[in-house]
């Protein structure tokens, strides 16, 4: 496209008017410095002509948008819109006239006519046309077309910002070819003047003692060096090119607001009432149904309140519990198959711009049978023997708890008569340790607890020592001492004692003292001591006593010697009746004598030292004797003397003399023999 005095062409118009001098009228829109151009041209040849008028516009730059009316033998008019003005700026809320007139050639006449608007952002309105129903719906119930006499002026009522923008006209004749479009446009400006309020308040409604700014606030063409001044109930307050403060606003500043310009004109702006306030008052619950539900059912709570303006908002929250209950933000709040744990009061918060209010609580009560029934026990912690301790069973249940009950595990029986709640031991002892459990009733059906553990702390107790295989046993055998004691933390070591013995020794790894061989010497008295973080308890003694071939051999050999002594004394005491022996010959040979060897087989002659059992400082009369049976043998026995081993240390050596098995008679008469020999 071409480009006209440096201006963009973008609509072309076209009269051709058949005179004498026929001549063809152009104009370019949007050309100021092409208004209109007269080319002259032929008419003989119709399509001649159109060919021009076709070169003609190309070579101009201008595009053909609009029908030409190409007239043959009839008489030359005018087709024309007038507008008397093009550029209008109106206030929001009047009333605006687009004032316009049409012309066109006779015979034609007017069937239809359009105005229609280009909004800024180039949106296409009708905002008239003969037929109603081809309105736009922003123009309905606005618009009034005062047509007649070739008149098509539009009145816009009731301005808005939307209504800014380009207006076209376009009129139809009753020929097909007979329509026209103004070349020009109506550019239509609008100034909106409101009050604007802050804060901003819904329903613009502020609780007493508040501030409130006030401010007459114009946009658009009319603005520009405007002064306004702003009225309430049709009172002047004033002029209001800034801000207005109301300070405690109160119910005399309530009212209906207003900005006019200044100079005083038919304008004036929409009116914003102001309105005395009040957060929510009087906020109560309400439950539906009201009589008393049971687990499962459903029920309604409804939170009423007195604001203004209205609570817009509302929380509703249970008694004991933090934050609110979810999803719960309206005014009503349905709660559906209740539970025990649905049970307790609740309340609401209404809330509006001005404030809040809480309602009381209400009691939703629901009954359930018992639930989380369980033992509490105090005092919490370790539990010695001899404590004051107390279990409660707990249960939640609604109505209340009635009666309880008591067990103790493997019991069966009630540990109590009674409902009482608590369990007491005044002074608990190890035999009150073991598992509880409770049941509480509350006269729809039991719950029970799950059970509990009483551990009850005690130093070790009756402690005593086991022998095995027994307490009398042969040297050489393996004997094991077993350590036994009742103990709450467990025995965490033995020591064993053995009395008269400087020595004690001490196991960790268990109860148990094990002696793979033993001997003589181990015989004695023993005892343990068991031991926990809590204290300690020793064993009765018990006694250990060794049977081995020493002591046996040493009984036989002592009643060998006594029966062959007594037989040596009636021997001795015939020969003196028998014999008159000189004592004092029998004396001195005595004294100059060796002992007479006996033979080797019948006689024994031992040294004894207090080593003959290994048991330290333990003598032979330390060790309880119990019945023994003596067995006789072929070999030779050993009889220890009483107090032998002192004697032993005092004389340095002891014979012993022995007599052989079946050899009483015969030793008899050799002794009998050799005491008359001696005499």
């Amino acid at each position: 496209m071409r480009q006209w005095d440096g201006q963009r062409v973008t609509t072309l118009q076209l009269l051709l008017s058949l005179a004498q001098h026929p001549t063809l009228c152009v104009w370019c829109h949007s050309a100021p410095s092409l208004t209109h151009v007269h080319v002259h041209v032929s008419t003989d040849d119709w399509q001649r002509l159109l060919k021009n008028i076709r070169t003609r516009a190309e070579m101009w730059g201008c595009i053909i948008v609009t029908s030409v009316l190409l007239l043959s033998g009839v008489g030359a008019s005018k087709w024309v819109v007038y507008f008397s003005r093009t550029d209008i700026c109106a206030w929001a809320g009047t009333t605006v006239t687009l004032l316009c007139r049409y012309d066109y050639p006779s015979p034609f006449s007017s069937t239809r006519v359009t105005w229609f608007h280009i909004s800024a952002e180039g949106r296409r309105e009708i905002a008239y046309h003969t037929d109603g129903n081809l309105l736009s719906p922003s123009y309905r119930d606005r618009i009034k077309y005062m047509g007649g006499l070739k008149r098509c002026s539009l009145q816009i009522t009731n301005m808005k910002l939307s209504d800014a923008g380009t207006y076209h006209f376009r009129f139809e004749t009753d020929n097909q070819q007979g329509r026209w479009t103004s070349p020009d446009a109506i550019t239509l400006s609008v100034t909106e003047l409101q009050v604007h309020i802050h804060p901003p308040r819904i329903g613009n409604m502020f609780a007493a003692g508040e501030t409130v700014f006030l401010s007459c606030v114009a946009r658009g063409c009319a603005a520009p060096g405007r002064n306004f001044a702003l009225y309430r109930n049709g009172i002047n307050l004033g002029q209001s090119n800034k801000l207005s403060a109301i300070y405690n606003f109160d119910s005399q500043h309530a009212g209906t607001y207003t900005c006019r310009p200044i100079p005083p004109q038919n304008v004036q702006s929409p009116g914003v009432t102001l309105a005395l306030g009040y957060a929510p008052r009087y906020t109560t619950v309400q439950i539906t149904p009201r009589e008393a539900v049971r687990e499962g059912d459903s029920v309604t709570l409804t939170c009423s309140s007195d604001g203004a303006p209205p609570a817009e908002s509302f929380a509703w929250f249970k008694e004991g519990e933090s934050g609110s209950v979810p999803d719960s933000f309206r005014p009503e709040l349905r709660l559906w198959s209740l539970d025990y744990r649905d049970h307790g009061e609740y309340f609401c918060v209404a809330r509006n711009p001005l404030g809040t209010d809480r309602s009381r609580p209400i009691l939703l009560n629901v009954t359930y049978s018992p639930k989380n029934t369980r033992i509490l026990i105090s005092p919490k912690g370790d539990i010695m023997e001899g404590f004051a301790v107390n279990l409660t069973c707990r249960s939640n249940a609604n109505p209340p708890i009635e009666k309880y009950a008591w067990y103790k595990v493997n019991g069966g029986q009630p540990w109590t008569n009674g409902n009482a709640q608590n369990l007491t031991f005044s002074s608990v002892r190890s035999h009150h340790a073991g598992q509880y459990y409770c049941t509480a009733w509350n006269g729809f059906s039991m719950g029970t607890s799950p059970t509990i553990s009483l551990s009850v702390l005690y130093a070790p107790k009756n402690t005593s020592v086991l022998a095995r295989p027994s307490t009398v046993i042969e040297a050489g055998s393996s004997l094991t001492l077993t350590c036994i004691s009742q103990a709450n933390p467990a025995v965490e070591n033995y020591t064993w004692h053995r009395i008269n013995a400087a020595d004690a020794w001490e196991t960790r790894s268990g109860p148990s003292y094990t002696i793979a061989e033993i001997s003589p010497g181990a015989s004695g008295q023993y005892y343990c001591e068991a031991r926990n973080r809590i204290g300690a308890h020793s064993s009765p003694v018990l006694t250990v006593k060794v049977r081995g071939r020493l002591k046996v051999i040493a009984l036989a050999s002592a009643v060998g010697v006594s029966v062959g002594l007594i037989s040596l004394t009636v021997v001795v005491m015939i020969s003196k009746n028998m014999h008159r022996v000189d004592t004092e010959n029998l004396e001195e040979e005595k004294q100059c004598s060796p002992i007479v060897d006996l033979p080797v087989d019948n006689t024994l002659f031992r040294e004894s030292t207090s080593e003959t059992f290994l048991l330290k400082g333990t003598k032979m009369s330390d060790i309880p004797e119990e019945p023994e049976e003596i067995y006789e043998s072929s070999h030779p026995s050993i009889v220890p003397l009483k107090e032998a081993a002192q004697r032993a240390e005092e004389q340095g050596k002891i014979n012993y003399i022995t007599l052989g098995k079946g050899e009483g008679h015969k030793n008899t008469s050799r002794w009998r023999e050799e005491a008359q020999r001696w005499s």
